[in-house]
């Protein structure tokens, strides 16, 4: 496996998990009343610690394989004039010490109460993927572009990342609309995920074409392999959409006629969502180091 194509994987791991983190604690830290979230929270523990530990070791992973790119393959990446002269002297280097400290950060957070650990998650994950904008297209433009764009892809990450993430909990606060204990908790959730989502899903899809725009400007086309596979994402989230608004706006309001059966379709839709976020989140990792006027 080629350096690039396995920093393609570390970048598709790292991105995921911190969308999930920032996204799904991110809800249940602020949407989710408190009696319900604390269950839902302690059952995602065991994946809060495992996404945190991916993305400490897709973090260590990211400088020597950007070593080996830059210098000539596999040796360089344990080359310690190379890995010192891309800390020292590359912007490449210097974001990379930025989104360590954010992932050390991210791993901090979580020796703290159990209380506070959603909250803390959601805030480092959120900071963790805010240091991604320091690094790719986003810091190749001079002038106001170049303070704007990236701006905007901090945006774009955050809102994609709170609409995809809340999605894994909001399957397990769909599991206890059964249970008569938790009813009245599990429809708060579900009207305010609603709600911030129709905020999160405008906002990442504004942004996104903000960002398109920047890049390459308009109309897409399929002139370069970025160009074709920017498109495919862009298709991907318009499925992703039209599956959110399916489920909020035909399943939804049968909860009340139909309860069994529109929350297994709201459940279906969500995990659909979920897996064509996965495959908007990879399009991005391999599109996002091609050159936009070329094919590779």
């Amino acid at each position: 496996m080629t350096p690039d194509t396995l920093l393609m994987a570390c970048r598709f791991v790292h991105d995921a998990a911190l969308m999930l983190l920032w996204g799904g604690f991110g809800y249940l830290a602020t949407l989710v009343p408190r009696r319900l979230a604390e269950p839902v929270a302690e059952r995602l523990t065991i994946f809060r610690l495992a996404a945190v530990g991916l993305v400490l070791v897709t973090t260590c992973a990211a400088l020597p394989l950007q070593a080996a790119m830059i210098g000539d393959g596999w040796p360089d990446a344990v080359n310690g004039q190379v890995l010192g002269d891309i800390l020292a002297s590359t912007s490449v280097g210097k974001a990379w010490l930025w989104q360590l400290s954010a992932a050390g950060a991210l791993a901090i957070a979580q020796s703290a109460s159990a209380r506070l650990v959603p909250m803390a998650t959601a805030a480092t994950a959120a900071l963790a993927l805010a240091s991604l904008a320091l690094t790719g297209h986003a810091v190749m433009q001079d002038g106001w572009q170049g303070v704007v764009h990236p701006l905007n892809d901090i945006l774009h990450v955050l809102a994609a990342g709170a609409w995809f993430g809340a999605l894994l909990p909001l399957v397990l606060v769909l599991a206890r609309f059964g249970r008569p204990a938790f009813r009245a908790e599990t429809a708060t959730a579900l009207r305010r995920f609603s709600t911030a989502g129709h905020w999160a899903v405008a906002l990442a899809i504004l942004s996104g074409i903000g960002n398109s725009l920047f890049i390459i400007g308009w109309p897409l086309g399929w002139g370069s392999t970025y160009q074709a596979l920017l498109t495919a994402k862009i298709a991907v989230v318009l499925v992703m959409t039209s599956v959110a608004i399916l489920n909020r706006y035909r399943f939804v309001p049968r909860i009340g006629r139909d309860r069994a059966s529109a929350l297994a379709a709201i459940r279906t839709g969500t995990l659909v969502e979920i897996g064509l976020g996965l495959a908007a989140i990879l399009l991005v990792a391999i599109f996002g180091m091609l050159d936009p006027n070329g094919g590779e």
